[in-house]
């Protein structure tokens, strides 16, 4: 096993706890603030961490089967497949959050400002602190290929897409609380939406290249765990 999958597998399993736990405190928080707001962001991050999660789960299945001989071409298209379910639940995210945003212009809901921000905030922190420990795997000057590993970047955008979201958010709910400006959390949800749209395809059509065995140039090419 080499030195960048160890790194990769602690990490992303690290920011899946992480991620879970910012999940629980936003869910609680909205309940007990009584802020929709909140409550849905916490429901939001929770697919996040399903797919973090499923990114750490996928390092393991790799690492038992590394040397399991009926795997003729290597481990490399269960780090694909994760993959791909990855970018399918980042769409699906996309998809939620135009829908929330449409339904915000439609019938818009008093925001608890104070609490929201706060929270908001809290959760940009966490996100951030996970960027930089997936970054240090991520970052093809640390770890050599480990910016190859598609695994790997899945659980990268899914914070990167928690983090924009997070300031999107905090964009919106400022704007708001300062110049009454509502408007801005539809608006911003529908922006934050496309972001994720466009990482989640790029994703999506690296995987499904590897699966159908028409690989990138900048995919990892080794077949196997270790």
């Amino acid at each position: 096993m080499t030195s960048a999958r160890h790194t990769a597998e602690r990490s992303t399993a690290a920011v899946a706890w992480i991620t879970a736990a910012m999940m629980v405190v936003e869910i609680w928080a909205g309940w007990r603030f009584n802020s929709m707001a909140l409550l849905a962001d916490g429901w939001h991050m929770s697919t996040h961490a399903l797919a973090i999660g499923l990114s750490a789960v996928a390092y393991a299945v790799m690492r038992h089967y590394a040397d399991d001989p009926r795997f003729a071409s290597g481990t490399r298209k269960i780090e694909a497949l994760a993959a791909y379910t990855s970018a399918l639940v980042l769409l699906g995210i996309a998809m939620a959050m135009v829908g929330a945003s449409v339904t915000a212009f439609i019938a818009p809901k008093p925001i608890a400002f104070a609490e929201a921000i706060g929270i908001a905030s809290i959760g940009l922190a966490v996100n951030i602190g996970c960027a930089f420990i997936l970054g240090a795997a991520h970052h093809p000057s640390a770890h050599g290929h480990a910016h190859r590993d598609l695994n790997l970047r899945s659980a990268y955008l899914h914070v990167l897409a928690d983090a924009a979201t997070s300031v999107f958010a905090l964009v919106a709910l400022v704007g708001g609380k300062l110049f009454g400006w509502n408007w801005l959390d539809p608006a911003m949800g529908i922006a934050g939406a496309v972001l994720v749209a466009a990482w989640a395809y790029g994703l999506l059509k690296d995987a499904i290249r590897v699966l159908l065995d028409i690989e990138p140039a900048q995919v990892n090419h080794s077949s196997h765990y270790s």
